[in-house]
């Protein structure tokens, strides 16, 4: 009897999934838009069921459906539409433009809005604009996109850290970064670890961030889009939105590529020929004999001894003598000349005294430490999303071996995205990333010892070889540059910083009411970085120590907690929102060091088998609690107002000043709806918007308000305690106040489109260490010193130039005008300051009202005069100086001139041009970046255009060109001398250039393989691409990269280098 009731169960089970199915049938529909252009991406799905599609780049979909079900289509840019089936298997579509749904969606600060409605500055970055080029760190994208940024690259080293700036420099001491928030919470940015303490380099905690896994960028620039974030967002906020799911099946993306630098993106000192070389040389040491009281005769035989490695002194016991402290002699060459004057041809030959002869070879040292870099970049991401269930995960692992041979960087990532409705009121989400790091750097300062760039430019001649002539052994000591062997010493040193970082956003949404809702945000950020760093008893860091090996940790440790309440209500014509919270941080960073001496092999390169041991711990860090608001009006979205608020109180400040107040005023007007308006057939957009606010700025000292004791200092064994700082407990926040107006437009059915934007930014009680009377014990004190105000116009100009069924043209362009100077010092003297990078103190600056934030100072080099070729120096002292030239006082002593002002860092005009050209399946982007005015600051000149202060150094070719010598007259660069002159090292106008220039950052250049193709292998979408990143450089300056840092200086950091890259993308 079961047996009977189980079967006829099945059959009527059986019965009714064939009933089901034979009600289903399979829908196959093309998606156009009103010009009949197919539409990729848009959304289709079932009405009431869980089944949904997308449609291909060809508009092209299929779906199972029943054959009365209703399909819901929607997509970004167009009216959405419910179509029923009636039974048909084809289905064509054609979808509207709509002006409301072609509003931008931005994130803004604690949410969401169109970019219409929106009363305050912010721009927006997407995904496909980012994946465009081949970087380990998202910021690097964000060159040329955005009106107002300023992204430098500090060192062209994989792994290094950017510096970016959004309207120019609000702050003298305390920091310039904007900040940034990731998925809603603020994160740690900038370089982590200590390494920098010991090779002075940069480890960027942005490239733990897959750039693959970005959604959009989002930029606020003015109080109203930022001043929520209150103390934070001085110098603006970038906000990063990682991707999600999207509604239809499962989708799997696969893309892979793989990049070649192999040669950088400009000349970088080009070193003259051997021949000009060794003949600068000479002149420079026959001159230092003449200037001993040496005859010409003496002094062109003594020259030639140290050229050949002889002791030339000659009050020496071992005058004529080989001798292995200078020269080249003991690296297989001899020299002669056929005169005894200064000016003679040298004449080189090789050596036959060892086992091997180096006549007419010299050494390619750019060959031994440069390479062909390699970018492999490769990621696998999984997403989808239902009716309760939104979810995205993703695996990638990059790797960038960068052009030095001693810099490497790799990534392994893993992010998992999950939204889950639970219910009908509440929302659980979960953001997860990890990320592992390990970055192998260089040295990016003056350094002689282990600066690549310096010492293939500067230190080592192509007459050093890596080996000895005589014996074939690896050379290992000093050169007379003192510089030392790299191909040697490489192998005697290891360093290593690798980074963990684990980050969990995790948040709750509460729908109290259809207008009310509820959430709280909880993040943990903690990035920890292990730093190695080993010397072996045959490095020259080592030897005094018998080997040395430290290890360091540093774990950083971010909780952000966060609570709001957000209500929107509609009441007719009438929009309210509003919107209310509170949030805390805390912020821990924990430090760690263990350091061995006399290792006993060179095998062990760890701290526990050290005969001596030293180490040292402790932690720091900060908090901060705020609450904040917003309230937000517009009537019939015609006219909006907004306001914000928030209240901030932090560690870093004394109980007195501890709580700032900052707030914003904001207001626009959509005149585009006034019926005057609307009569006008070319105007499609037009609005007006207005801002006005307060957002404060903390200064990086965690305890600059209060006394600390250090107990660095010991007695015999017992703990001694000092007086470590000079706190001044009235530090109080540096204040921006900031107006910003604006004008949108979109015009001839918003075929041209842009918005002209004004701004000005006061920042008050700025922040500067101040010189005190050393009878404290103390050089400075930290102090509210002075004003400052930037101000400006961006300008952002789009067009689509051609848009039908197969060719679309949109080409945009940025441009950024910025006045930035000092409006007043507390007591009205002169700040005197020096770019802090690499420790080298390469370039002056100075504060002075009513002059630039970044006015170098130096001496006025009034250039070289050309009837003996000497230095000349315009005196600006207000006498008559020496002699008058070029119609001022001047004198060749560089010694009586007066140090100014002698010219500004910052550019008169910035920005960038982009141009997106798609054709049927073919797309081609090109993204330039160009800078106009300013000045550039080369330390690297001192070097490589030397007049002679440095002996047996290498110098650039556009310096033996173009010094002055009795048959070249006309040379613009001094005679060169051996009397030690000092005016090369003078910071001086000599060193400044003009900054401008224009460079095409990225070329993308990509096919979509045909669907047809496709489907045949399962697969939805491919396309095939390439990128080509820094490919053309037009430069008033020829000698090194452009490109600067933040200050407008350039060292010896490495430059960028041209990068080709190639890669395949595909999804199913």
């Amino acid at each position: 009897m079961k047996q009977h009731v189980l079967t006829t169960l099945c059959l009527i089970a059986c019965s009714s999934m064939q009933s089901l199915y034979a009600q289903q049938i399979q829908i196959a529909g093309k998606i156009t838009d009103s010009n009949g252009k197919p539409i990729s991406g848009v959304t289709i799905n079932v009405k009431g069921a869980n089944q949904g599609t997308s449609t291909s780049e060809n508009g092209l979909f299929t779906l199972n459906a029943n054959t009365n079900a209703i399909l819901s289509i929607s997509a970004v840019g167009y009216s959405p539409q419910e179509i029923q089936v009636n039974g048909r298997k084809t289905i064509s579509i054609s979808l509207s433009s709509d002006e409301q749904a072609l509003d931008e969606v931005i994130v803004i600060a604690y949410g969401t809005t169109k970019k219409s409605t929106y009363t305050g500055s912010a721009a927006q970055v997407k995904s496909d604009a980012i994946d465009k080029q081949p970087v380990t760190s998202f910021e690097k994208a964000l060159t040329g996109r955005v009106a107002g940024l300023q992204m430098s690259n500090g060192s062209g080293q994989a792994g290094a850290t950017s510096a970016i700036r959004i309207r120019g420099i609000g702050s003298m001491n305390a920091s310039n970064e904007p900040l940034y928030v990731i998925d809603g919470v603020p994160v740690i940015s900038g370089s982590v670890g200590q390494m920098g303490d010991y090779i002075v380099n940069t480890n960027n905690v942005m490239s733990t961030l897959n750039p693959s896994d970005i959604e959009s960028i989002s930029v606020l620039k003015d109080a109203a889009a930022s001043s929520l974030y209150g103390s934070r967002a001085a110098n603006g906020v970038i906000i990063i939105t990682t991707k999600k799911g999207k509604n239809g099946d499962p989708k799997i993306n696969v893309k892979s590529s793989i990049g070649i630098s192999p040669s950088w993106a400009t000349k970088n000192n080009e070193p003259a020929s051997v021949q000009d070389q060794i003949n600068m040389l000479y002149s420079v040491l026959y001159d230092s004999r003449i200037a001993a009281g040496q005859t010409a005769e003496q002094a062109n035989k003594n020259t030639l001894f140290r050229l050949n490695s002889l002791d030339w002194n000659p009050n020496s016991a071992n005058y004529g003598k080989p001798t292995s402290s200078y020269g080249f002699g003991i690296h297989g060459y001899q020299f002669s000349t056929d005169g005894t004057s200064q000016w003679e041809n040298v004449h080189i030959s090789g050596k036959t005294d060892g086992v091997e002869n180096r006549d007419g070879q010299y050494y390619d040292w750019n060959k031994a430490l440069f390479r062909t870099g390699i970018f492999n970049s490769n990621d696998i991401s999984v997403s989808g999303a239902t009716e309760k269930t939104n979810y995205y995960a993703s695996l990638g692992y990059t790797q960038d071996k960068s052009r030095i041979i001693e810099n490497n960087f790799d990534r392994i990532n893993g992010r998992i995205n999950l939204t889950q409705k639970i219910g009908k009121y509440l929302e659980f989400g979960s953001n997860v990333n990890y990320a592992k790091n390990k970055l192998i750097g260089m040295n990016d300062t003056r350094n002689t010892g282990t600066n690549y760039l310096y010492q293939a430019s500067n230190l080592l001649w192509q007459m050093y070889w890596p080996t000895d002539y005589k014996t074939g052994n690896e050379y290992t000591a000093r050169y007379g540059s003192l510089a030392y062997n790299p191909l040697y010493y490489n192998k005697e040193w290891e360093n290593s910083s690798k980074t963990s970082k684990l980050s969990a956003i995790e948040s709750l949404s509460l729908k109290l009411l259809p207008e009310l809702t509820l959430k709280t945000i909880f993040s943990y950020d903690r990035t920890e970085v292990k730093d190695h760093i080993y010397y072996s008893a045959k490095h020259y860091n080592g030897m005094a120590d018998n080997g040395r090996v430290t290890e360091v940790s540093t774990s950083i440790e971010k909780l952000v907690s966060s609570t709001t309440a957000n209500y929107n209500k509609s009441l007719g014509l009438h929009n309210i929102g509003l919107l209310a919270g509170f949030e805390a941080e805390k912020n821990t960073t924990d430090f760690i060091r263990a350091t061995g001496k006399d290792l006993p092999s060179s095998s062990l390169h760890t701290v526990a088998t050290a005969g001596i041991l030293d180490a040292s711990a402790y932690s720091w860090g900060n908090n901060m609690m705020s609450v904040l608001s917003r309230a937000e009006y517009n009537y019939d979205e015609r006219y909006f107002a907004s306001a914000s608020f928030r209240r901030d109180g932090s560690s870093r400040l004394a109980p007195g000043p501890r709580w700032g107040n900052f707030w914003s005023l904001a207001a626009s007007w959509n005149l585009a709806k006034e019926s005057f308006i609307k009569q006008i057939e070319e105007i499609n957009n037009l609005r007006i918007r207005g801002s006005y606010g307060v957002n404060g700025t903390l200064p990086t000292d965690l305890f600059a308000w209060r006394n600390l004791t250090s107990y660095s200092n010991k007695y015999m064994t017992q703990p001694g305690g000092g007086l470590n700082n000079l706190g001044n407990p009235d530090v109080a926040w540096e204040k921006n106040y900031s107006t910003n107006v604006a004008l949108e437009f979109g015009l001839f059915h918003n075929k041209l489109f842009g918005t002209i934007e004004y701004f000005n930014r006061d920042s008050k009680d700025l922040l500067q260490n101040v010189p005190i009377s050393t009878i404290t014990g103390f050089g400075s004190i930290l102090r509210n010193v002075g004003e400052m105000n930037n101000k400006g116009i961006e300008i952002e100009l789009g067009s689509d130039i051609i848009k039908n069924e197969n060719w679309k043209w949109t080409l945009s362009a940025n441009a950024a005008i910025i006045r930035s100077k000092i409006t007043k010092l507390y007591g009205g003297r002169d700040i005197v300051w020096y770019d802090p990078t690499g420790g080298d103190d390469r370039a002056r600056f100075i504060y002075r009202e009513g002059e630039s934030s970044l006015s170098f100072f130096g001496l006025e080099w009034a250039g070289t005069d050309q009837t003996n070729g000497k230095n000349v120096w315009y005196t600006n002292d207000g006498t008559d100086g020496d002699f008058i030239f070029n119609g001022k006082a001047a004198s060749y002593d560089y010694k009586k001139a007066k140090q100014t002002i002698i010219g500004n860092a910052n550019p008169k005009l910035y920005g960038g041009i982009n141009s997106d050209i798609d054709y049927k399946n073919f797309s081609l982007g090109l993204n330039f970046a160009y800078k106009i005015g300013g000045k550039l600051y080369d330390a690297t000149s001192k070097d490589v255009a030397d007049d002679g202060y440095y002996w047996e150094r290498i110098h650039a070719a556009y310096f033996t060109e173009n010094s002055w010598s009795p048959s070249n007259t006309d040379g613009t660069y001094p005679m060169v001398t051996g009397r030690d002159l000092e005016d090369v090292n003078q910071i001086s106008s000599r060193q400044l250039f003009d900054a401008s220039y224009l460079r095409l950052k990225n070329i993308s250049l990509s096919y979509r393989l045909p669907n047809d193709f496709l489907k045949r292998a399962g697969i939805s979408n491919a396309r095939v691409f390439f990128n080509g990143s820094n490919l053309l450089t037009v430069s008033k300056y020829k000698y090194m990269d452009p490109e600067v840092n933040q200050f407008g200086t350039r060292g010896w950091e490495t430059p960028l280098a041209k990068t080709y890259t190639f890669g395949v993308e595909f999804s199913f």
